[in-house]
C-alpha cells in the first residue's frame, strides 16, 4: 500500500448550536497498513479509524461527532 502520511485536508463539522467548526484531518496508518486518521479541532487531537463503523481510538469526541466526522472524511476522500 502507498504511504498515506502527506494526506492532510480539512472538513467542517456542526456543534450542538450548528456552528460550523473546522477540522484539520491527517491521513496516516499503522505500521502493518491500516489507515487511520488524526484530527484536530479547537486544538485537541483525536484519532478515528473505520472498522465497520467510525471508531475514535483516541480523544474525546461525542459519538456524533465521530460519526459525521467519519462522514466528511469519507465523502473527501470520495471527492479525491
Amino acid at each position: 500500500m502507498e504511504a498515506s502520511e502527506d494526506i492532510k485536508f480539512t472538513v467542517v463539522l456542526h456543534d450542538n448550536e450548528q456552528k460550523k467548526i473546522k477540522v484539520e484531518v491527517k491521513q496516516t496508518e499503522t505500521t502493518d497498513g491500516i489507515p487511520y486518521y488524526v484530527c484536530t479541532l479547537d486544538g485537541k487531537e483525536a484519532q478515528i479509524r473505520k472498522d465497520e463503523k467510525w471508531e475514535q481510538i483516541w480523544g474525546s469526541l461525542t459519538h456524533e461527532q465521530v460519526d459525521e466526522l467519519g462522514s466528511a472524511i469519507t465523502k473527501h476522500l470520495g471527492d479525491l
